[in-house]
């Protein structure tokens, strides 16, 4: 009689390599697309702040580090970086804009910190007196603007309307507190409008309680206050001339025990 096979059992899904994998990668490709959708559904400066997080978390690096200019392989990188020169490098900026576009010195522009600039407008430079919208001529001026508040180092714009103390007789305002709220907003629509992310500006009447002592046509301004993302460096590893440097550290052995 001829013998009969022997039946080989099934590998237990457990115990076969193959299996194991493949639920593997399935599980990092339901995380990623978690991720994804949680990405896809926050706020701008959020979705910033994760994507940055999660570049911290996964690179080798520390902070600052350039490849680009030593030894090695290249990478992408842009002077966001370096974070710290971000408020004096957008204040050179708007200054150089305010000339390009012939209006000299009437933008003041000044680093306030390391994480914030504030930018002033006199009344005449955007609004007619009384007014609160925004004239046609300064146009390219707000579309320069838009796009310098609109980098992602940018995390909060605070738009600040500002009056003297004239009484607001024969206005449609019946104070200047809601005729500096409206200045405030007209500037905030008009970078909306232009892409500027609503979720990072703010806009506030300060009506005449932050008058410019000694100089009231100054006093009728609108503000802008910048905010940086902030900086952290980190103690344990800098970066010198392009080249990356790690401090050594001591390895000390523990005293012996004797019995």
């Amino acid at each position: 009689m001829a013998k009969r096979q022997k039946k080989t059992d099934p590998i237990p899904p457990d115990k076969n390599p193959g299996t194991a994998l493949f639920l593997e990668l399935m599980m990092q490709m339901l995380a990623f697309f978690i991720l994804l959708t949680s990405i896809a559904v926050i706020v701008d400066e959020r979705r910033l702040a994760a994507i940055g997080s999660l570049a911290g978390t996964f690179s080798p690096l520390p902070k600052g580090a350039n490849l680009a200019e030593g030894q090695g392989p290249s990478m992408p990188v842009r002077d966001i970086t370096d974070g710290s020169q971000a408020p004096k490098r957008t204040a050179k900026e708007l200054t150089e804009v305010s000339k390009e576009l012939g209006l000299g010195d009437a933008i003041h522009a000044l680093p306030l910190d390391q994480d914030s600039v504030r930018v002033r407008f006199p009344e005449n430079i955007i609004f007619a007196t009384g007014q609160i919208d925004i004239s046609t001529q300064m146009y390219p001026l707000i579309d320069k603007l838009a796009q310098i508040f609109s980098r992602p180092e940018v995390i909060e714009i605070r738009i600040e309307g500002h009056t003297d103390d004239t009484p607001t007789r024969g206005s449609r305002f019946p104070s200047n507190w809601e005729l500096s709220a409206a200045r405030a907003m007209s500037l905030f629509h008009a970078l909306s409008e232009r892409g500027v992310a609503n979720g990072r500006m703010i806009a506030a009447g300060m009506g005449d309680k932050h008058p410019i002592p000694g100089n009231p046509k100054m006093s009728r301004r609108v503000e802008v206050v910048l905010k940086f993302r902030p900086v952290t460096v980190n103690p344990e590893s800098q970066v010198t001339s392009g080249k990356l440097t790690v401090p050594q550290h001591h390895v000390v052995a523990p005293p012996s025990k004797s019995f």
